[in-house]
């Protein structure tokens, strides 16, 4: 069955039945509403008394147009093709046509009445019961007589059998022409979705394809259809003056081509639709595509303007524009008034783009300024260059994120490779130190031994306590050392550092100078971390210091921070930076002669800043300058 159905000839069959089915359904919406709106009512009337009025409706009509042309025109006989006879109101016959009396069919009678005015020209004509209450009162008021038959064979008689065939037809349908015309609805339903279903499909595959058909252009297809309306139309217009029984004929013809053509452009549409070529497939289409494409290199070719030559080249055609508009509409202010209005909503939307674009970027800009890399500028709807800055802007997002990636990266594995490798030697370390320790406990005839055990000893201690800073350091920097922060009054630090350096300070010819607040100053500091800050600051002073010169060791509160400092001379040139000072391994003596490994400045600045605080190193000519700043903790707090 489905095969069938989209086979040539059972499209064609749905065709006829859809045809057919709206042709019934128009006839009998069409007689639903002769019923309805006629002035005589077929349910309260015989069949001949229904059929004789309409028909006379015919017949008074082509009268009225005789009695018109009767005292209009010298001869009707020109203009009139019927059987006439005219009489006046004294039954005289006035007019008569030649062969009224052999005229094969009979004659209908209508009496008309008449008004003229007072040079005789006529005004009026009427059926004479319309006007039969002022009969006595209309001056210049006459009746006439008409007796009106076709021309036997005459197309105007077959016209009015048409008619008499259609009335009664209705009339003898006048309770089942609901009833069909509810079955044609629900038949035109069926059969037009089955014709829509099996448009543009082959019958042996579920493949679409509506053939050479589908190759015509939707929109040249809807121009000759409203070109052909067109005229039709215009036609119709010309034809008006026909009788209406020649209208009815020529409107049921153009229904039937309309309705036609009207099922083709349906099965057209639904192929369209299913082969996805209905919009594609059109000469309108096809040239905004074009017209698209050019616009496309147009605006391509914009794009790779420099943006100072994009700002001037649109600056000179607005203002070229502009220029032409005044010279061609010089004088005429509405004109010009409406085309600055028109520029003006084109302006003020651009302007307000840029200045919400610029936004947009510069928001962009100030994230990865403050270190927010993962912020990511939203290209979508900027054009030209500010979606290639956007862009730049998340490249440099991504790359800056890539470098930061691969340097914790790298500090990682340099953290776990020194962990490890420090693991691994510490424990041969410890077996040196211990069996050399015995070594030189051992009593020995032979000094050298005894000698070459202490040294043994004292550089395997300095070597453990090198693989302990340089853990130490390696996790500081990356924050893994563990903290315990706790409030702790910032001067013991002083005191004790004073106390517990006393007397390497004096070994090193070093006077300490101390300087404490009076009230606590109360700090949140690891007290084992903060102190190891304090022992490497103090170790670097006794070794750097020059000697026979004080350091100084100060503590203060200044805008709600305590702020430690710790001052000394250097005996060495401090030919090199702060930062360099700072980093792994360097050390203020560059001849490396005095002991030590470069990693305290380094361990003391990553100590200070997992306690939330900050280490400042600051040179000047001899002067060694260290200052811890931690927050104080507030009395209310």
């Amino acid at each position: 069955m489905k095969r069938f159905i989209r086979s040539i000839g059972g499209k064609i069959i749905l065709f006829i039945l859809c045809f057919i089915t709206i042709m019934t359904l128009t006839a009998s919406i069409g007689g639903i509403l002769f019923l309805t709106q006629s002035d005589w009512n077929a349910y309260s009337m015989s069949k001949d008394e229904y059929v004789n009025e309409w028909t006379g409706f015919i017949y008074r009509s082509h009268g009225s147009d005789l009695i018109w042309n009767y005292f209009g025109s010298a001869d009707i006989s020109k203009n009139f093709r019927w059987h006439y006879r005219i009489s006046d109101q004294n039954n005289k016959v006035i007019a008569e046509s030649d062969g009224f009396k052999d005229s094969g069919i009979a004659p209908f009678t209508v009496t008309y009445g008449t008004l003229s005015d007072l040079n005789g020209n006529l005004t009026d004509v009427f059926y004479h019961y319309v006007y039969e209450s002022l009969a006595t009162n209309v001056v210049n008021l006459k009746y006439y007589t008409v007796s009106l038959s076709p021309f036997e064979s005459s197309a105007d008689a077959m016209g009015i059998d048409l008619i008499r065939l259609i009335v009664s037809t209705v009339y003898t349908l006048r309770y089942s022409i609901y009833i069909i015309a509810l079955l044609c609805v629900i038949l035109l339903i069926v059969f037009l979705a089955t014709l829509m279903y099996a448009s543009g499909r082959r019958p042996d595959t579920e493949e679409c394809s509506s053939g050479w058909v589908g190759k015509i252009p939707f929109d040249l297809l809807l121009l000759a259809i409203f070109g052909v309306a067109s005229l039709l139309v215009a036609i119709t217009f010309e034809l008006r003056h026909l009788s209406l029984e020649w209208i009815i004929v020529w409107a049921t013809g153009i229904y039937i081509v309309g309705t036609i053509t009207a099922l083709l452009l349906l099965m057209f549409i639904a192929s369209g639709i299913k082969n996805r070529t209905l919009i594609k497939n059109t000469v309108t289409f096809r040239l905004l595509k074009l017209i698209f494409k050019g616009l496309k290199a147009i605006l391509s070719l914009f794009a790779k303007i420099p943006l100072i030559w994009k700002t001037a080249l649109t600056v000179g055609v607005i203002t070229f524009t502009e220029f032409l508009v005044f010279i061609a509409f010089d004088g005429n202010q509405e004109v010009i008034v409406a085309f600055e209005l028109l520029l003006k909503l084109v302006l003020i939307p651009l302007v307000l783009y840029i200045a919400i674009t610029l936004r947009r970027l510069q928001k962009s800009g100030r994230e990865l300024a403050l270190g927010n890399l993962s912020y990511h500028t939203d290209t979508s709807g900027m054009l030209f260059d500010f979606k290639e800055h956007g862009e730049n802007l998340n490249s440099i997002a991504l790359g800056m994120s890539r470098a930061v990636d691969e340097r914790l990266k790298s500090e990682r594995m340099k953290t776990e490779l020194i962990t490890n490798v420090s693991h691994d030697i510490k424990t041969p370390l410890t077996s040196i130190i211990n069996y050399a320790g015995l070594i030189g406990n051992e009593t020995c005839d032979n000094p050298v031994i005894t000698e070459y055990s202490g040294v043994l000893v004292r550089q395997s201690e300095k070597l453990k306590r090198l693989i302990e800073d340089l853990v130490e350091a390696s996790k500081a920097s990356t924050g893994n050392l563990e903290v315990e922060l706790a409030p702790c009054d910032a001067s013991i630090f002083i005191s004790q550092s004073a106390g517990e350096y006393e007397e390497k300070l004096k070994e090193n010819d070093l006077t300490l100078v101390t300087k404490e607040p009076d009230k606590e100053v109360r700090i949140m500091a690891d007290g084992r971390r903060m102190w190891r800050i304090f022992d490497n600051l103090m170790n670097n002073i006794c070794k750097y210091a020059q000697p026979g010169t004080r350091v100084y060791l100060s503590l203060e509160e200044y805008n709600d921070n305590a702020i430690i400092t710790f001052k000394n001379t250097s005996k060495e040139p401090l030919d090199m930076t702060e930062e360099e000072l700072m980093e792994r391994f360097t050390r203020g003596d560059s001849s490396r002669n005095t002991e030590g490994n470069g990693l305290g400045l380094s361990i003391a600045k990553s100590m200070a800043e997992l306690q939330n605080g900050r280490l400042k190193i600051s040179t000047d000519a001899d002067l060694f300058k260290a200052v811890l700043v931690f927050p104080v903790i507030n009395e209310t707090a």
